[in-house]
């Protein structure tokens, strides 16, 4: 999953038819005569027949022809209407159904909105699943605070939400960046296959500001944390919320499980998968790590570190900047990964950069 720098690796590289008129009759009075029998014969005067009528024509609707009929005009010449035209005869009405009044209805409890648990630390699916090198595909939407950083579309380093508007990260994925670099800088939350976009409703984010630790030592890897500034903050949903941060205690975690999460190689100088990956690793004391590591650690293992990992599971190349997280009733971050010789080297466990020591640093920056 996660990169490690070999020795310890650093920084990833970034017409119309016509018809005729229809021939109408005209009606002529006719001529009566009364005869009588007595007295002599009378004929009662002709009345001369009138003039003809002019032959009546059909109205013609002010929109016909049609410029274009959709449909062929009707081959069969008009029906005339009867004349002298007849009254129309009543049309029966049905008396309406009186309607029954409407049954009241008694308002019940209103459903409650489905609530959207935005507190840290809210993990999806199963709460302590045993399930980056030696690890698996993780389930869409389990990890919600997962991050991956783009840089002029390639994913090169991972992070964690923090809250709605900061990623927590590592200082050496940023820190050879210049302002040309930051601003294609983009930020992915809710994302699961890194390589489609229809599996999830992934937002993306740009990066307003970039803050990295003064004390970063690019050889050694001190101070290995950085903090980016989305441009605007994130809406939370069910698959992006913000994972919990430790307090500044004395917690060291030794012999804890923790789980890393990542879109790291699968092994050492191996494939990049699209889907993110997570693996349980045991947490190990810092006086393990240190004799472990011994003088192959440039600047020796110290406070502010914590190692973990064993034999064939670890983070590795691409999981720089992503969460190393432990259950403790809420997932909270406890280390960034920052470096390693190797990958899921058994000798050489993973060191992270240690939360606890930064908090009041990551605090300060979060005003």
């Amino acid at each position: 999953m996660l990169t490690h720098p070999p020795l310890p690796t650093h920084p990833p590289m970034l017409g119309v038819p016509t018809s005729k008129p229809p021939m109408v009759a005209t009606t002529e009075p006719t001529t009566t005569t009364t005869r009588k029998p007595r007295p002599p014969l009378v004929v009662q005067p002709v009345v001369a027949p009138g003039p003809p009528a002019p032959p009546s024509q059909p109205a013609i609707p002010p929109n016909w022809p049609p410029p274009l009929p959709t449909h062929p005009p009707a081959t069969k010449p008009p029906t005339l209407a009867p004349w002298p035209p007849q009254p129309a005869k009543p049309t029966p009405t049905k008396p309406k159904p009186t309607p029954k009044p409407p049954v009241p209805v008694l308002p019940g409890p209103t459903p409650a909105p489905e609530a959207m648990d935005a507190s840290c630390g809210a993990k999806n699916g199963y709460q302590d699943q045993e399930r980056i090198v030696g690890g698996q595909n993780a389930d869409i939407g389990e990890w919600p605070w997962i991050a991956a950083l783009f840089n002029n579309g390639r994913q090169f380093c991972g992070g964690s939400l923090i809250d709605s508007t900061h990623i927590l990260s590592a200082a050496h994925c940023v820190a050879h960046m210049s302002s040309w670099d930051v601003a294609r800088l983009t930020v992915r939350l809710g994302d699961h296959n890194i390589r489609t976009n229809s599996e999830t409703r992934h937002v993306e984010k740009k990066v307003q500001r970039v803050v990295r630790h003064r004390g970063f030592d690019s050889r050694t890897l001190y101070n290995d944390v950085a903090i980016l500034t989305l441009d605007s903050p994130v809406q939370y949903r069910h698959d992006i919320r913000p994972i919990c941060m430790p307090g500044s205690g004395g917690q060291q975690y030794s012999g804890k499980t923790a789980t890393v999460i990542g879109w790291g190689s699968l092994r050492e100088s191996g494939p990049q998968p699209a889907v993110l990956q997570e693996v349980n690793i045991p947490v190990w004391t810092n006086a393990e790590c240190r004799q472990k590591y011994g003088n192959a650690a440039p600047g020796g293992i110290i406070d502010t570190f914590l190692c973990a990992g064993q034999a064939s599971r670890d983070s590795c190349s691409g999981d720089s900047g992503g969460p190393l997280m432990v259950n403790d009733g809420r997932w909270t971050q406890v280390g960034i990964v920052s470096w390693g010789i190797g990958c899921g080297k058994g000798q050489y466990p993973g060191v992270y950069t240690r939360v606890t020591s930064f908090m009041p640093w990551i605090t300060k920056n979060l005003k």
